[in-house]
Formats: structure tokens, sequence, C-alpha cells
């Protein structure tokens, strides 16, 4: 039969008021059993409970309903309970500890760090050191602004052997103490996370890192190996590092292919190592860095980022010989004829820098083969045979530019092997180098022969053919004119001056070197999306020198310099630039007007005012012209 709770709970009131305490709670019992969640009367009972001297039963009434407002979110009830106990059984551990998680979770931090901290020292008092330390994690949970108290928590977890949890707790202090810029606390934490957990790769790559940003190549080399880095990226890559800083640059060289291999993109952040190497003071180092990243473009058939890194090195390190002989076979392998050319030049110079003079004369000989219209090729190729110490190096360049010797110029970019010039009679035969030069050009015996066929200098002819510009022979028939009136004649004409040999050099070259200035403006838009704005300047200055990018080049840096405040340099770049033809229409007038601007700004009014009428009078609307040149006008007016 039914319970009637209405029936029941009137009887209890009954017996209470007749104070029969112990048969009221028989009463209230009856109701709770029937109706468990009837929450208001288990409290009562709970109250009874208390007046009954049972406090045991009450307690147990009492956690039972504070557990429910707990679970269902009602804080501040459960709370009340708890607290309801304590009144009656003050060390009621377990309501303490409940109180110190509530009040955690309604943010009273303070409330719920002392309730454990109670807890805690009555643990301590019976030796319960256990129970001690399961306070201190606690503890280390309730405020991730206790950075001391999280602390205790990692240590007490890796001295009762939860390596894993305490590595953890480490690792998130790291990062809490850095960004509080508690730099040497935040190191000690992020080294007992990898002590105890020593698969944290990225843990070690920092450690690593801040020994080698402080010099301490040793410690850095302790953190990482190279079976440690396995195929961890971000480890070879912090290995790499440690090598090229300790001079291991072998030990480097077989990390970077595998680093490669595992991701061809981390080329721009070995590239990046390269830029930090040079600039401290770590050419080699650097190189090596450097190499790597161009083999990598090169393999994935990037050959104008290959060439612009190789470029960017040399600009930066020069001379530097290994950079421009690898420049100049990435320039064959890519068909790159102009940076060729161009780095061909800058090698020249560097074996001639370098003291090298047969290296020089081979490169300086081809040049002036291919281009002798080029004085500074000529003047490469004299300096080359001073250097050998050749007798009247003069008449040797007239006898090359005239034909009585042959060139050997290779074609880099034709399958054709190199054809020599047609020797006269007692010059050496079609097929030798210029090198197997006669004994008058003075070549010592000892001395080392021009490699203008060397693989180092040149790939063989057999390289596949990138383009039919050049067919081998350097054609100077036009250049010369008819050496030699009697056709056949095996006498060879008598020497000329080179001032002789130049009058006849044809005006028009037939093919011109392409124009580099395209690759420094997009060296240039690549540095600004970078940030890199000093780098970008150089480039826009080197691009600017071509007319076919000076407009363009000319007219970004002049808006480089305005934002960066230096408005007389933003001048002198818009004027550089309004020399040169605009590509467009509105090109021209966007130009004129950061002119004018720019000229207001420099308070030279009567200037300002004469551009902005200028282009007032082609294009009334554009922009806030008319304002401006109404606004200048009234400033010289006086008004």
């Amino acid at each position: 039969m039914a319970l009637d709770r209405e029936d029941t709970l009137k009887k209890a009131d009954k017996l209470l008021r007749q104070g029969r305490l112990d048969a009221a709670i028989a009463e209230y019992l009856r109701v709770v059993a029937d109706q468990p969640r009837d929450w208001n009367t288990a409290n009562t009972l709970g109250d009874l409970y208390v007046r009954a001297k049972q406090a045991d039963k009450a307690v147990a009434q009492y956690a039972r309903i504070a557990q429910h407002f707990f679970d269902d979110g009602f804080y501040p009830k459960a709370a009340a309970l708890y607290k309801k106990i304590l009144k009656i059984v003050p060390d009621h551990e377990q309501s303490q500890l409940q109180l110190a998680d509530l009040s955690a979770k309604q943010g009273l931090l303070a409330d719920a760090k002392s309730y454990y901290q109670i807890v805690a020292a009555r643990r301590r008092a019976r030796g319960d050191r256990r129970g001690v330390d399961e306070i201190v994690v606690r503890l280390g949970t309730v405020d991730p602004a206790d950075l001391d108290a999280r602390t205790a928590a990692a240590r007490v977890l890796a001295e009762n052997g939860d390596k894993k949890g305490a590595a953890g707790l480490f690792r998130a202090l790291h990062a809490d103490l850095a960004e509080k810029g508690r730099d040497a606390e935040a190191l000690e934490a992020l080294r007992e996370s990898v002590r105890l957990n020593p698969s944290d790769a990225d843990g070690r790559a920092i450690l690593a890192k801040t020994a080698l940003a402080a010099g301490d190549i040793q410690a850095a080399r302790g953190y990482l190996d190279r079976d440690a880095a396995g195929n961890d990226p971000s480890l070879l890559m912090a290995l790499v590092d440690i090598e090229l800083r300790a001079g291991e640059l072998d030990q480097a060289r077989e990390l970077l292919p595998k680093l490669l291999t595992l991701n061809r993109d981390l080329r721009h952040r070995v590239t990046e190592l390269g830029w930090k190497l040079l600039s401290g003071a770590l050419p080699d180092a650097a190189f090596v860095c450097v190499d790597a990243a161009v083999d990598a473009a090169v393999a994935a058939r990037e050959f104008d980022d290959a060439a612009s890194v190789l470029q960017e090195f040399v600009a930066r390190r020069s001379p530097h010989i290994p950079a421009l002989l690898k420049l100049v076979e990435v320039c064959v392998d890519g068909g790159l004829e102009a940076t060729m050319y161009d780095a061909q030049a800058q090698l020249a110079d560097a074996y001639l820098a370098a003291g090298q003079g047969a290296d020089a004369r081979s490169i300086a000989e081809d040049l002036v083969a291919r281009e002798p219209w080029e004085g500074a090729h000529i003047d490469r190729f004299r300096r080359a045979l001073v250097m050998l110490r050749v007798p009247e190096p003069d008449m040797v360049i007239a006898e090359r530019l005239s034909g009585q010797t042959p060139f050997v110029a290779t074609d880099h970019f034709s399958g054709a092997a190199p054809v020599d010039a047609p020797p006269p009679a007692g010059q050496p035969a079609a097929g030798q180098s210029a090198t197997s030069a006669p004994a008058s050009e003075g070549r010592s015996p000892d001395a080392k022969p021009p490699a203008a066929a060397s693989p180092r200098h040149v790939p063989a002819a057999s390289r596949p053919s990138k383009s039919k510009r050049h067919e081998g022979e350097v054609d100077l028939s036009g250049a010369l004119g008819n050496l030699d009136d009697s056709q056949g004649s095996a006498t060879p004409a008598a020497p000329r001056s080179l001032d002789t040999v130049f009058k006849g050099l044809r005006k028009d070259a037939g093919r011109g070197e392409a124009d580099q200035s395209a690759q420094h403006m997009k060296l240039a838009r690549t540095y600004l999306e970078m940030g890199m704005i000093e780098e970008a300047t150089a480039s826009l200055e080197t691009a600017a020198r071509s007319p076919r990018q000076r407009f363009e080049a000319a007219s970004m840096l002049g808006r480089l310099f305005r934002e960066q405040g230096d408005v007389a340099r933003a001048i002198e770049w818009f004027e550089r630039a309004a020399e040169a033809p605009a590509p467009g229409v509105e090109d021209g007038r966007a130009l004129l007007y950061d002119l004018g601007v720019a000229l207001e700004e420099a308070g030279e009014t009567t200037r300002a005012l004469s551009v902005f009428l200028e282009l007032q009078a082609e294009a009334n609307e554009y922009r806030d012209v008319a304002d401006r040149a109404d606004r200048l006008a009234r400033v010289q007016a006086g008004g």
C-alpha cells in the first residue's frame, strides 16, 4: 500500500509536539525512504538527528542533500549544507574538501586554499605524508596565477613517480613563467619537464636554442644528438644550427639533406638560418645552409628561387667563389642567361681578387668572346694577363679581337660543342683550347691552364640545350670587317692596336643581355612581404638603375622613404621616377600626386603647387588635387 506522505508528516509533527522525538524521526524516515528526493523532508530529518544527538546520521543526510545540489550546479546551496555539517563535526575532512572544491568553482580562491590548508595541517599532524601530498597537488590546481603552488604540485607528482603528470605541469609552468618574464624559472621548469619526459622534442629544441643563444654550445649539444633528433624536423633544424655554430660543417652537411627530404619547404627556414649565421660572422657555416637550400630548390625545378638565394648571399658576402660557381651552375641548368653572365663577371673579379690569374683569365676570355664590346670584360682580361705576366697584354687582346688568335667561347645554352674560329697558319688547330697558346703569350710551363672548358666554370658541352641564342662561335665579322683582303691567304694580318679594333666593333651587339632588374624587383617585393625594409630598399635601388624598372622601383622607394618620414629622400626618388616613362596614365598621375604631397610636407609650397597645377590641368577631378592647389595658392598669396 502506498505511503500517504501528508498523513505521515502530520503524524510526525504531532509526535514532535508530544516530545516523542524518536517516534517522529521514525515517521520522517518512512517518508524519506519512500521518496528519497524529497529534499526538504530529508533536511528536516537531518535537523531532528541533530536534536537527538545522532551526529553521524545527521551528517549523512546533509551530505546526501549537498551532493545532490553539487551535482545539479547549485553550489551556494551545497556549500551551506557542508558548512552545516562543520558546525556539527568541525573536523569533518570530506566536507572541508568539498567546500574547497565548491569555493574554487565559485572563484573564491582564498577560501578554497584555506580549506585545503586546514586539511593538510591535520594530515601533517598525524603523519599522513601521502595525504599531505594529495592536498599539495590539489592546491596546484586551484589558482593558475599561483605559480609557486603549481611548482610544488609538479614536484610532488615527480617524487611520487607520476612523471607524465609532473612533466605536463612543468611544461605548462614554463609557458606561464616565460609570459610573466620569469625567464630563469621558466627555463628551470622546462628542464624538469624534459628530464621527466625526454620525448618532448619541442622542449629539447627550445633548451638547445636557448643554450645556443647563450653561446653554450656544449649544453646545446647535450640536449640534442642525431639519434634523439630522429626524423623530427624541429629537432633536426636545431641540431643543424648547433653543429654549424660548433664548426662541425661536415656533420651539418649530412643532416641537411635528411631534413629537406622530410620537408622540402623547410628550405626557407634553412636559408633564414644561413642569414643569421652570416650576420654572426660565420660565412662558411652560412654557405652550408644556402648550398643545401639551393639544391632543394633546384630539385624542385625552382631555378629562379635558387639563383635569387645565391645572388643574395653573394651580395651580402662578396667575393665568395664557391657561391658564384654554384650560381653559374644553377643558371646553366635553369637557362638563366642574363644572371649567368653577371655571375661570370663577378666570378672573374673574385678570382682576380684572390690572385687566381689563370682561373680569372679563363672566365674573362669567355666573357670577351661573348661580348667584345664590353670594356669591363676587356679590363678583366687585361688584368688577368698582367697577373700571369703575359708579355704585351694589349697586343694579345688585340690579336684575340682581330681574329688572329682564336677565342674558345662556350655557349652554355646550346647543345653544340664549342667551336674555335678558323685558325690562321701557325695557330692552334680547331678543337684545341685557347689555353694552348703560343709561347709568345708568356705563360710559364708551370702555370695552371685556364679552365675555359673545366667543369668548375662551364658544364660540359653535352648539356641539354636551353636555348639557341648562340651557335658556339662568336661572330666578329661584322665588327672587324674584312681583315684579310686576299681570300685563302695563310699569312695573318699584322696585329692592330686596341683602339683600332674597338673602332671597328659593331654598335649593335645583336644580342643584349636580358635585364636583371626584374629579378631585383621580384626580390624587393618578397622582402617587403617579409617586412625586411632595408633589404627591399637595396634591391629597389639596384632595380632602379635599369630604364625598364626605373619608374616602378623609384616610385616604390619614394613611398617607402615617405612612410619612414624621410621626405627629402622620398622627393629625390619620386623625381627620378618622373624622369622615366610611366607604364600607364594612372601610374603617372599617382606619381605626380605623391611627389606633390611630399613637396608640400617638406614645406616646398612653390614646387608642390607647380606639380598640383600640372596634374590639375591634365585631370581636374583627380583625387583632392583641386583643393590642394587652391590651398597652396592661398598660402603663397599670404591668405
